[in-house]
C-alpha cells in the first residue's frame, strides 16, 4: 500500500513540477534521496532503470525545453580554457579512463562509465543549460534540508520503532544495499540510504546547508533541524559519524568566527543544540531501559575509540545481545588501508576494476591475523584506488581540487567540501552528493560574503 501510495504522489509530482518549470527543485532531492532498489529491472546484465534515473531522462528534457543558455556543442580553443575547468576534465577523462581498461572484463566496468556520463556529466551539462539563480539555489538548499529532515525523524522512528517503511519500494529481484543492523539493542538508521554509515553520512553532508541556513535567515527551524540531525547521527549508530559532525562544528569555528558578535551567536546556538539534544533524550530515556542503554552505550562506545575501556555489553537488558557487530570500527577501517597497498602490488595505474569488492578481489591486512577479504568498503581513498587506481584517484583528487577552485572566496563552500572529505573516512564516496555539491558551487560564482 505504501509502494502504490507512494508511486502516485511521485507522480503527480513530476506532472507538477513539470508543468510550473519548478522540476529543478524535485529532481534533486529525489536524486539524493530515493532508493537504488526502487525500479524495474530489466536484465541482470543492464543497470537497474531506478525511478532516480528515469527521473533524469526527464530532467533531461525539461532543461532542454527550459533552457536559459544555448544548447551547443564546440571544441573550445585550449587556450582560453580556465584552469579550474581543467581540474573538472581530468576527473572525467581520468575515471573513464580507467574503466575502460576492464569494460570488456567486468559488466561493472560499463556501468559505471554509464554512470559517470549520464548520472553526473550531462546533469552537469543540464544545469549550465538552465542557469539556475542564485535564488533558485538558495531555494533547492532549503527544500534539500527539508527533504532530509523528514529523513531525520523517520530514521530516529525507524531506529527505536523498528519500522521500516521504505522496504516496501524494493521493487527488483537482484541484491540491492538495504542492510539493517542491531547495536545496543536499537536499529540502526538506514532509510532510503542502503546502509546505516551512508544514512549518518547523508546528515553530516545536510550539517554546512543547515548552518548556512541558520546564519543566513536566523530563524529558528534550523536550530531544531540540526537537534534533529544531531539525534539521526546518533541513531545511526556510527561513531565516527559523531566525531566528524563535532569535527564540522570546530572546522566552522575556525572559518567563521571572526568578531564577538559571531562567537556569541556561535555560543548561544552550540549551547541550544546541546541542551536540546541532552533534554530529549534524557526524556526519551526516562521509563525506557532500552533506549537508556543505547544511549549510554553509544555514549561509551565513542569513548572507548578514544582510549576508554568500557565494556558495551555491560547491563545490556534482558533479552538484547548488547553492543552487536564492529566493537572495534576504528581498527577496522585503518586496516582497509592495507587494501591500497594490495592493490598497488597488482595493477597500480588501473587499479581491480569496479566493484572488486564485491568479486572478493580486494583484502586487508590484519595484524597477527595475515590478508583477509571483506566484501566492502569503509573508506572512499580506498574505494576508488582499489577499483580505479592511480588514475581513478587522480580523477576524483582532481574533482576535489576543482570544488576548492572555485570556493576559494566563500567559506560555506570550503565547509561542505571539507565535510564531504570528512564523510569518506566512515563509508564510500557518495557520488551524488559530491556531484551536487559541484553543481552547487559551480552555479554561485565565489563571493566573499559569508552567504551565498
Amino acid at each position: 500500500m505504501f509502494l502504490l501510495f507512494f508511486s502516485i504522489a511521485l507522480i503527480i509530482l513530476n506532472i507538477v513540477c513539470f508543468i510550473k518549470k519548478k522540476y529543478l527543485y524535485l529532481f534533486i532531492p529525489c536524486m539524493l534521496f530515493l532508493p537504488e532498489y526502487y525500479g524495474i529491472e530489466i536484465n541482470a546484465s543492464l543497470p537497474i532503470l531506478t525511478v532516480t534515473r528515469m527521473m533524469f531522462i526527464i530532467f533531461y528534457i525539461y532543461a532542454f525545453i527550459n533552457k536559459r543558455t544555448d544548447f551547443h556543442f564546440f571544441i573550445p580553443n585550449i587556450k582560453t580554457i580556465k584552469k579550474q575547468y581543467w581540474f573538472l576534465i581530468a576527473y572525467f577523462v581520468l575515471r573513464i579512463i580507467s574503466n575502460l581498461r576492464y569494460i570488456a572484463i567486468y559488466g561493472s566496468a560499463s556501468k559505471t562509465i554509464f554512470a559517470i556520463v549520464f548520472e553526473q556529466l550531462l546533469l552537469l551539462y543540464a544545469i549550465y543549460l538552465l542557469a539556475p539563480t542564485k535564488d533558485e539555489i538558495t531555494t533547492l538548499i532549503k527544500i534539500i534540508v527539508y527533504s532530509a529532515t523528514v529523513l531525520f525523524i523517520i530514521g530516529v522512528l525507524e531506529s527505536i520503532l523498528f519500522i521500516r517503511p521504505f522496504d516496501s519500494l524494493y521493487t527488483v529481484s537482484r541484491y540491492m544495499l538495504n542492510d539493517h543492523y542491531i547495536r545496543l539493542g536499537l536499529m540502526r538508521s538506514t532509510t532510503t540510504m542502503g546502509l546505516p554509515g551512508f544514512y549518518g553520512n547523508m546528515c553530516i553532508l545536510m550539517l554546512p546547508a543547515i548552518l548556512y541556513l541558520l546564519d543566513c535567515t536566523h530563524q529558528r527551524r534550523y536550530l531544531i533541524i540540526s537537534v534533529l540531525d544531531f539525534l539521526a547521527i546518533i541513531h545511526s549508530g556510527s561513531r565516527s559519524n559523531i566525531f566528524v559532525a563535532v569535527g564540522i562544528y570546530v572546522v566552522y569555528f575556525f572559518l567563521f568566527i571572526r568578531n564577538k558578535d559571531k562567537l556569541h551567536s556561535f555560543i548561544k546556538h552550540t549551547l541550544v543544540v546541546i541542551a536540546s539534544l541532552l533534554i530529549t533524550i534524557t526524556i526519551l530515556s526516562i521509563g525506557n531501559v532500552y533506549l537508556r542503554y543505547f544511549y549510554i552505550g553509544m555514549g561509551k562506545s565513542v569513548l572507548n575509540e578514544v582510549g576508554f575501556s568500557f565494556d558495551l555489553n555491560a547491563n545490556a537488558p534482558e533479552g538484547l545481545e548488547g553492543f552487536g557487530t564492529n566493537k572495534e570500527g576504528t581498527t577496522s577501517r585503518v586496516e582497509q588501508f592495507a587494501g591500497i597497498y594490495y592493490t598497488a602490488k597488482i595493477n597500480p595505474v588501473f587499479g581491480l576494476g569496479a566493484g572488486a569488492q564485491n568479486r572478493g578481489d580486494v583484502q586487508y591486512y590484519r595484524k597477527n591475523g595475515g590478508w583477509y577479504t571483506v566484501k566492502t568498503y569503509d573508506l572512499g581513498i580506498v574505494e576508488i584506488f582499489c577499483n580505479e587506481g592511480l588514475l581513478g584517484f587522480l580523477g576524483l583528487c582532481s574533482l576535489i581540487g576543482y570544488a576548492f577552485l572555485i570556493s576559494k572566496h566563500n567559506q560555506y563552500h570550503k565547509l561542505i567540501i571539507i565535510a564531504y572529505l570528512l564523510s569518506t573516512l566512515s563509508t564510500a564516496n557518495m557520488y551524488q552528493f559530491l556531484i551536487t555539491i559541484v553543481l552547487v558551487l559551480n552555479t554561485l560564482p565565489p563571493t566573499r560574503e559569508d552567504c551565498i
